[in-house]
């Protein structure tokens, strides 16, 4: 379970209220302020000031699930070892040209976290995650500092049996967790649609990047871009139920695609999803893949019921410089797969 963090949340008492006002000012953006000297550990990496307990080193080796973010600038322990904090002063590079380093960083945290999170924003500055795992408590954060890099922090507290030390250990464990919330308080949420709703779905648990009626995201390696916008219209009534679907009609549609992309080579003809679950009187969907130079496309058409008409969405994707054909086929597999997801992530959630 995980809360990715919004800003709605109240100020407990004076001491978290000076923290979080160092919070902020540490990760206001001011470039023409960047400076080159080493920049000093932030309040949500203060450890003895938040946990309220001498640091010391941590006896257990780090998860491996937090590899990829690197070797943490600091760790440390206290609480019998059941409270720990890993700060990192600075995120990897992201290494990739899809997405960008704090976006990257944050499904790196929130699967090191092994919690689920919201796609990252370019909107943001900082965001913060909540979640609990097997009676571990986490609080993480990602945030901007004023020379432009990216810092991450995670904190993790297993509660203590005895219920005086527990009500301690939790005294202070709000006070990261407001900490975390103050981070996350300029955070907010892009704008949405249902077509996006389901995207979130179908491709949780992926590296992700949401922008205001797009999206991008990391699938088998490969960079791919979701528009949900300026799609042109079909010109031809497509059913909404199963049962009137013909083939002449998948026909008529893949000769009016061809003639509005005529450079298009089609690795993928115009074609009925089958429904996620076997038999099931679903509304119909259709996909279609095609290559353009260098540029692989899928779209699914989803027929809405009456005349609510259809909701279209195309995922792009440029393909390596190769002499054969083979990655192109297997990127129309992968975006196939992709679009299938997509289809069936609506029907769950909307159907």
């Amino acid at each position: 379970m995980s809360d990715t963090l919004s800003p709605r949340f109240p100020l407990r008492r004076l001491p978290v209220a000076a923290l979080c006002a160092g919070l902020l000012a540490s990760i206001a953006v001011a470039p023409h302020a960047a400076a080159a000297r080493k920049p000093a550990t932030p309040p949500l990496a203060d450890f003895a000031e938040l946990s309220g307990s001498h640091p010391a080193s941590c006896s257990g080796p780090i998860d491996p699930a937090l590899g990829r973010l690197g070797e943490p600038t600091n760790r440390r322990c206290a609480w019998s070892q059941r409270v720990e904090m890993l700060y990192w002063e600075t995120v990897p590079d992201a290494g990739n040209a899809c997405l960008p380093a704090p976006g990257l960083a944050w499904h790196r945290l929130g699967s090191g976290m092994r919690a689920p999170i919201t796609p990252w924003s370019n909107a943001w500055t900082a965001q913060g995650v909540l979640s609990q795992q097997g009676g571990v408590e986490q609080a993480g954060a990602l945030w901007r500092r004023e020379d432009g890099q990216w810092s991450a922090v995670l904190w993790r507290w297993l509660p203590s049996e005895k219920a005086d030390t527990r009500t301690w250990q939790l005294g202070h464990w709000k006070d990261v967790v407001q900490a975390v919330r103050v981070v996350a308080a300029g955070a907010k949420a892009p704008p949405s649609s249902p077509l996006l709703v389901a995207w979130e779905d179908a491709a949780r648990g992926k590296p992700r990047l949401r922008e205001a009626d797009a999206a991008r995201w990391i699938s088998d390696g490969a960079c791919l871009s979701l528009q949900t916008a300026g799609i042109g219209q079909a010109r031809l009534h497509l059913p909404h139920s199963r049962d009137d679907v013909r083939q002449e009609q998948r026909s008529a549609m893949q000769v009016q695609l061809a003639r509005r992309y005529p450079n298009a080579d089609w690795l993928q003809s115009f074609s009925l999803v089958e429904p996620a679950t076997p038999g099931a009187r679903s509304g119909s969907k259709f996909t279609a893949v095609w290559r353009e130079g260098a540029v692989l496309h899928g779209q699914l058409w989803i027929t809405l019921p009456g005349e609510g008409g259809i909701v279209r969405a195309r995922i792009s994707s440029a393909l390596p410089a190769a002499r054969s054909d083979e990655p192109a086929k297997e990127r129309a597999a992968l975006l196939q797969r992709e679009l299938t997801a997509l289809a069936h992530a609506w029907e769950v959630r909307h159907e």
